[in-house]
């Protein structure tokens, strides 16, 4: 069967580098094996991988109760992998398994979709890198993450424009390079899966696209209607851009976040109902850019381990519960000690700021608006304030010692890079999906 890999114009997928991932695929689920005397037999399908991914989209298919672009319609029959079938799928070449075809990537972005759960889906899809599905409704929960047996990332940087200037030079392709209608390029090297995209936001033909270049594995899953719990096991993931803005997700950010520490690029929890205290784990993502979990319900002072947030830029609390003061230690991180260039903290019941932090505000960098701190202008009014600051506190005290890790100190001991920059929001992964 001829190799298409279908590129969704939302994002603008340019090309796949795929490589080795050949863990043996899981047992086929009982609720899966019914397709098996109704649909295609294995014989029809190119390999087992394919057969497996087939089941799984099948089942999965069967529970979508609105489809309104008739998207599904195209997700029949056993060419999986086809130009105009199975829209929303990807396929590539995994080396040393004799080109062998695999599902690696679906993007459901602004499709619509409405199904009960994602459960059974993805977490059935053993070699998928990356998966986009805003704007739809997929119910309640978030799969078990940690099942899937990849290993895989996500380039997305300027490194997108190789190839055209190659095609330019009319140069040949790498060795191990397949072809498709596209005329892109699939190229096997190893160890892992890598994607590579180009984000445009705004019109198709203009636009920002956004710069650098990052290994990752991602799970973007704004607009979705998602409720219930964030999973207890999210921090076993090993993710690197996680954003679930816009649902309906509740209870607390669970202490298995911490694990994410050596991934963990971009974190978006915007605008949920997400409860209880701000955990002491947040402040372990040392390698995170993007912090915000915004509009929410978490409460407590901010954790003594925020001041290891060494790699943070943008940090966002705003619409919160949270109380005590802001420490200066977090706000240190506009300077030598860190790369913070916005600290958002509106609209909660903080009582004062340290002198660092204080100059963090008349820079811009700092928004402590509609809080309850003494002799700041727009604040909440002295009733609301004292009526929140009388009610039972039950979070761990802020004071509680903390050991940032031994990479951390070594950042706060460098020179703060010259001629820094606030970035644009687009030119974060997160937000420009937020935005697709």
């Amino acid at each position: 069967m001829t190799s298409h890999h279908k590129l969704p114009f939302t994002i603008c997928l340019l090309f796949i580098f795929c490589v080795a991932a050949t863990a043996a695929g899981p047992a086929i689920p009982q609720e899966q094996k019914s397709y098996l005397s109704s649909h295609h037999e294995p014989h029809a399908f190119p390999n087992e991988r394919l057969y497996r991914a087939y089941l799984v989209i099948q089942s999965f298919k069967s529970t979508i109760i609105s489809d309104p672009k008739n998207i599904t319609a195209t997700w029949t029959g056993n060419d999986i992998c086809g130009k105009t079938t199975y829209v929303g799928f990807n396929c590539a070449t995994l080396p040393g398994t004799s080109k062998m075809l695999t599902v690696t990537s679906v993007i459901l972005n602004g499709f619509g979709l409405r199904a009960p759960k994602l459960q059974g889906f993805i977490d059935q899809l053993p070699d998928l890198a990356f998966f986009h599905a805003a704007s739809n409704d997929f119910g309640r929960g978030i799969p078990r993450l940690d099942s899937l047996p990849f290993l895989c990332s996500l380039n997305v940087g300027n490194d997108v424009f190789l190839e055209q200037q190659r095609k330019e030079k009319q140069e040949p392709p790498p060795t191990g390079y397949l072809r498709d209608s596209t005329g892109g390029g699939i190229g096997c090297v190893s160890t892992s899966i890598d994607f590579m995209f180009k984000f445009r936001v705004g019109p198709r033909n203009g636009g920002s696209i956004i710069p650098g270049f990052t290994d990752a594995k991602a799970l973007l899953l704004n607009y979705n209607n998602l409720s219930g719990p964030l999973p207890a096991n999210i921090g076993f993931s090993k993710l690197s851009y996680l954003a679930l803005a816009n649902n309906k997700l509740t209870g607390p950010i669970p202490p298995s976040i911490a694990h994410l520490q050596d991934s963990l690029l971009e974190l978006l929890l915007l605008n949920n109902q997400l409860s209880g205290c701000l955990p002491h784990e947040l402040g372990m993502l040392t390698k995170t850019s993007v912090i915000d979990a915004g509009m929410n319900q978490l409460t407590g002072p901010i954790p003594a381990s925020f001041s290891c947030l060494s790699s943070v830029e943008q940090l966002n609390l705003a619409g919160n519960r949270l109380y005590g003061q802001v420490p200066d230690a977090l706000c240190n991180l506009a300077g030598p000690a860190g790369r913070l260039a916005n600290l958002t903290l509106s609209s909660n019941y903080f009582t004062s700021v340290g002198p660092a932090c204080s100059a963090l505000i008349m820079d811009g960098v700092l928004d402590v608006k509609r809080n309850c701190i003494p002799g700041f202008a727009n604040q909440r009014g002295p009733a609301e304030c004292a009526s929140f600051l009388s009610q039972p506190k039950s979070c761990p005290a802020a004071s509680v010692p903390v050991a940032c890790p031994p990479a951390v100190d070594a950042k706060k001991n460098a020179a703060a890079p010259e001629g820094r920059v606030a970035r644009d929001y687009s030119s974060y992964v997160t937000y420009a999906t937020l935005h697709e």
